[in-house]
């Protein structure tokens, strides 16, 4: 019989029922405390009533038209830009991380009309021909990709940083592209003198520096942004997932105003349903609900978990973005079996629970990590 619904051909056999705070319960009444969130998706919080209701008393437009105006998109903008700890920023809209990245890249093109771009082997910036691209993924099955893409393979960060530089210093790259922490690779830190000598390189060869916060933004690491814990200015940034916490479709990709310039030409972009009049309302809500609390909360429940872990393993990362080698390969399904959501990448685990996430619930977690471990 065929299926009605075409799926991945290892799905997790989880089939969700509801869910609420930190935990997903299942169609049998099972519930799994979360420590994936949807791949840092859910930051405050699944269900929270304050951002619901928000949503049950929006009143506004079923729909706007990427052609008309509509207030509350500039609201949101407003509050993004606020965001970032430097001035001088302007949004795009869309409706989630791939399209946010894709955005990133066209206006680096736009830019500096080059077509190379720089990101790390293997990373992750969405599902995009364009976006696997940068990093090789399925080559063999949608490449070949082309000469387009230059692809850094980690080791020796000195000797990383030395190769980055060096393409860079070639002037023709269009855009160096990177989470500030690489979560997709397994939660892997860069030491900051790569990035601060990555930025002065793009700096001197109009290349453009772009931070991928689609997984790091909205306090998962204990600050509103990742790059934030390197001290660096970033041209473009590329966000969603934490954006609304889940509660509804959205991202952005927020570029210095003097090179989001470069787009300022008919249909140089277009996103249906970018900014959904009902999304719109989430993210508001959602940065609100987050606010200092959470992230406060992110950076000492963020030291507890690293603490409890280093007891039997080394974990890295920063805040509640958390990753770390295992011994035992069947270390994901075993704590699923225990009612703990985790996910394994080849022999890292990684860890990224709610914002708010309490200290008992921590132990919980740690206590069936370190019994499958």
């Amino acid at each position: 019989m065929t299926e009605p619904l075409f799926r991945e051909v290892a799905p997790i056999p989880l089939d969700v029922a509801s869910c609420n705070g930190s935990y997903i319960i299942d169609k049998r009444g099972k519930r799994y405390l979360d420590f994936i969130m949807g791949w840092c998706v859910g930051n405050a919080g699944w269900n929270k009533k304050v951002i619901s209701d928000s949503m049950k008393k929006f009143s506004g437009p079923t729909y706007v038209s990427p052609t008309y105006k509509y207030s509350r998109w500039e609201v949101l903008a407003k509050k993004l830009v606020s965001l970032m700890p430097q001035k001088g920023y302007t949004c795009f809209r869309a409706t989630g991380g791939t399209e946010a990245v894709e955005l990133a890249l066209k206006i680096s093109k736009a830019y500096n009309h080059r077509n190379k771009f720089i990101a790390f082997d293997g990373a992750y910036h969405g599902q995009s021909l364009a976006c696997l691209g940068l990093v090789g993924i399925h080559e063999d099955k949608f490449g070949p990709y082309g000469e387009s893409y230059i692809r850094l393979k980690l080791g020796d960060w000195e000797e990383t940083t030395q190769k980055t530089v060096d393409a860079i210093n070639r002037g023709d790259i269009s855009a160096f592209i990177s989470e500030p922490i690489l979560c997709n690779l397994g939660v892997i830190v860069p030491p900051v003198s790569f990035f601060k000598e990555v930025r002065d390189a793009c700096s001197k060869t109009d290349t453009l520096f772009i931070m991928d916060e689609v997984a790091t933004g909205f306090g998962r690491t204990g600050k509103v942004f990742g790059f934030e814990h390197y001290d660096v200015k970033p041209d473009i940034v590329a966000i969603a997932k934490g954006f609304s916490s889940g509660y509804a479709p959205i991202g952005a990709t927020i570029a210095d105003a003097r090179i989001a310039e470069s787009m300022r030409f008919d249909f140089s972009n277009y996103s249906t349903f970018g900014w959904h009049p009902l999304a719109v309302e989430s993210a508001l809500a959602n940065i609100q609900y987050i606010g200092t609390r959470l992230i406060k909360n992110t950076e000492k429940m963020g030291s507890v978990l690293s603490d409890k872990l280093s007891e039997f393993c080394k974990p890295e990362g920063k805040g509640l973005c958390i990753g770390f080698r295992i011994k035992n390969p069947n270390l994901e399904n075993d704590c699923r079996n225990d009612g703990l959501l985790i996910n394994v990448m080849g022999k890292r685990a990684v860890l990224f629970p709610a914002l708010d996430i309490s200290k008992n619930e921590i132990e919980k977690a740690v206590k069936i990590i370190e019994n499958n471990f």
